[in-house]
């Protein structure tokens, strides 16, 4: 800038004002314009390092979830960033593993760049952390995918629990009452919410519950499939199952495909979570699916409206949103309802 000054005898302080577009109703658009045009000519850009010491932000939010290749978290970050962008943000992505120390250490390193915001699915074990994280370090943080109930914060999440009552009734509605449920070993809210609700509805409709959980590192696992395998081995009256997670699906799919069970017939199958592989599937998958498209939005925008308030920290961005339940092959009506209550 001090270049710019002396090659246009203009002020420091009035080409600031121009570089970062606070010119307005300040500077007349003559002398805005004749910097412009200067500034384009010689290519300069303002050093975003420098620009971040001075005003303390550095125009980036973090998006931190278990694992940046899902789709799932994909196709959220794409519809953010092109949001953010648009606002003068740029989004750095990184993976947690699920891992308490791993989430740690990302969140010591982003805080040394000085980054705006942090966009997060917490861990396991992480509820104390992230309460350190907003009330004594003071960081902007969006919580999403899953909430704590036990502090205020943050957050925008699916609506779980309804979204497992949809699927049940879904699976009643279609002549099925031996419903069953493969979810994780979690006190995670959304896996926990899940299972809350398929534990209503099947209450609701009074109906036996058949559950199995899996560990977190064991979903896409030989482990996995024995688990699974040995689950359908021991409850062979079952003729419905409701997958918590989208790689729980895949996972029983592949054991159904070794099995040779025939889906609908022999089991009817709803996945949480969409992927491409459902609906390419033989016979295409029902899925409970999220808004992607609302939440990617609420997120991104909920961040930078907090990032702009003024307001008292007591409020606090809280949205949930509901979940569609796309009916597909694999929920086909059986022929002859069952006479079961």
């Amino acid at each position: 800038m001090k270049d710019i000054s002396k090659e246009l005898g203009i002020s420091i302080t009035t080409i600031s004002f121009i570089v970062n577009k606070k010119a307005e109703n300040k500077i007349s658009k003559e002398v805005i314009k004749k910097v412009e045009d200067y500034i384009e000519k010689v290519g300069y850009k303002p050093n975003s390092s420098a620009q971040s010491l001075r005003t303390g932000k550095s125009k980036s939010i973090v998006f931190m979830v278990e694992d940046i290749s899902d789709p799932f978290f994909s196709a959220i970050a794409k519809q953010m960033e092109e949001i953010a962008f648009r606002n003068g943000y740029n989004i750095i992505y990184c993976s947690t593993e699920n891992d308490r120390e791993r989430t740690l250490e990302l969140i010591s390193l982003f805080k040394d760049r000085q980054v705006d915001a942090f966009i997060i699915t917490p861990p396991e074990n992480f509820e104390k952390d992230l309460k350190n994280l907003i009330y004594e370090e003071h960081q902007t943080v969006m919580v999403f995918d899953r909430y704590f109930k036990n502090f205020k914060h943050n957050y925008v999440i699916l609506e779980n629990f309804e979204g497992a009552q949809k699927a049940v009734t879904g699976f009643y509605e279609s002549g099925r009452r031996n419903i069953a449920f493969i979810g994780i070993h979690s006190e995670l809210s959304p896996l926990v919410e899940r299972h809350e609700g398929y534990l209503n509805s099947i209450g609701a409709y009074n109906l036996a519950a058949y559950e199995l959980f899996l560990k977190f590192n064991e979903v896409k696992t030989p482990a996995g499939m024995s688990a699974i395998r040995n689950f359908l081995k021991g409850n062979p009256g079952i003729d419905s199952i409701l997958f918590a997670t989208n790689n729980l699906a895949i996972t029983g799919l592949r054991v159904m495909r070794e099995k040779k069970i025939k889906i609908p017939e022999d089991l009817a199958i709803i996945s949480f979570d969409e992927r491409d592989v459902f609906e390419l599937y033989s016979p295409p998958i029902s899925v409970i699916a999220q808004p992607i498209s609302e939440l990617a939005k609420e997120l991104i925008n909920g961040t930078l409206e907090i990032l702009a308030s003024k307001k008292e920290k007591k409020y606090f961005f809280t949205k949930a949103l509901p979940g569609e339940l796309i009916v597909r092959e694999s929920l086909r009506p059986v022929k002859k309802l069952s006479s079961n209550p």
